[in-house]
Formats: C-alpha cells, structure tokens, sequence
C-alpha cells in the first residue's frame, strides 16, 4: 500500500512535518449521495485533533 506523501492539516495528530504518520489512513465521501467529482468532496476519516 503506498505511503501518504503530504499531508497538510497541521491539527491532525499524524501529521509530523507535513507527512501523515498513521499506520493506515481512510478516505470516505463528504458530500450527500456519495458520489464524488473532485477531491473537495472527500474528508480523512483517520484525522484525530492534537
């Protein structure tokens, strides 16, 4: 599974210098109806607040 390169939510606890540091991330859809067009509509589900 390939590593999450940047991550640039500096109020996530897995983020270290701009690298996503948590052993897995999850992805889901944030808008209704779940289909997605762009990168908008998608939230990390893995965010945990510092």
């Amino acid at each position: 599974m390939p590593k999450v390169s940047k991550c640039m939510c500096e109020e996530c606890y897995y983020n270290h210098n701009y690298a996503c540091h948590a052993d897995e991330i999850e992805v889901r859809s944030s808008v209704q109806g779940n289909r997605v067009e762009n990168s908008e509509g998608t939230c990390c589900e893995t965010f945990r607040s510092r």
